[in-house]
């Protein structure tokens, strides 16, 4: 069998960079042997899931100019009404601004196989926005308690690596245009309350230091020998992992799933992927 870590079309999305560091085996069961977990017992999980879908497909048919579509019939109605009225006060669209919901980019150059799904990249001028939707875990009482630890979190993320290297690596190619790094900006926000989570303004620095990180990730990788596998170290996630039953014999505790923001926005990026 080919191992995809070595095939010429295998890109490395934030996730599965993310997904291998968390655990080298859940990295080989789910993208060397693409398995693949398809059903959710938990109706409250898989539910949670559907909104969040959901919303990233109207927010990409409001920026698209078509009809969003969303009636009193579709699941949790209120909650996504709430949401997009919230997003269209935020983000009314401006005239000679440019938007790009919903953006796939890809680059291949050398170790740097890379991809990034960006639910929105707005030009303004010789400005350029990444914007990142949050629907999971933005509960009113947690807010105060945890705003510092997700500005943080996002600010050091693979997701902020991965997507602002990328775009600035392909900008030209995309758009016809360069971007001075300073120019570039990633924004992490959320629907309920609406609220900026992060702001990330780039710089050259940050760009040569974010090469450094990926090609470093992506040689681990490349190089490691599953053979070295010890599942004793990366047991953080194993109750809620799909393979669980493969290596501990023992069911997911959809409990902690709801509980794992990460993970339900993981989940979440596997779906909306069919919109890129």
């Amino acid at each position: 069998m080919t191992d995809l870590r070595f095939a010429d079309y295998f890109l490395f999305t934030q996730h599965s960079l993310d997904t291998f560091y968390k655990c080298p085996l859940k990295f080989k069961k789910r993208y060397m042997e693409n398995l693949k977990w398809d059903s959710f017992p938990d109706d409250e999980v898989k539910k949670s899931l559907e909104l969040g879908s959901n919303f990233h497909l109207l927010a990409y048919r409001y920026f698209m100019g078509i009809d969003t579509g969303l009636t009193e019939d579709i699941e949790g109605f209120l909650e996504l009404r709430n949401w997009m009225e919230a997003l269209m006060q935020t983000f009314p669209k401006v005239k000679g601004h440019s938007y790009y919901p919903e953006h796939k980019i890809r680059m291949s150059r050398d170790l740097l196989r890379l991809e990034a799904n960006i639910d929105l990249i707005v030009i303004k001028g010789d400005n350029i926005d990444i914007w990142d939707w949050k629907t999971h875990g933005n509960s009113k009482a947690k807010k105060a308690k945890r705003e510092a630890a997700v500005s943080l979190k996002h600010k050091e993320s693979l997701q902020t690596i991965v997507y602002m290297f990328v775009l600035m690596e392909q900008c030209e190619r995309l758009f016809g245009r360069k971007f001075e790094p300073g120019n570039i900006r990633m924004c992490y926000w959320q629907p309920d309350p609406p609220l900026v989570l992060t702001e990330i303004i780039y710089g050259s620095s940050m760009h040569g230091n974010f090469k450094e990180i990926l090609e470093e990730k992506i040689k681990g990788i490349l190089s490691y020998d599953y053979k070295t596998f010890d599942k004793s170290l990366f047991q953080k996630s194993c109750k809620y992992c799909e393979f669980n039953w493969f290596c501990n014999n023992e069911r997911v505790d959809f409990e902690a799933v709801k509980e794992d923001e990460d993970f339900l926005e993981e989940l979440d990026w596997e779906g909306i992927e069919e919109l890129t």
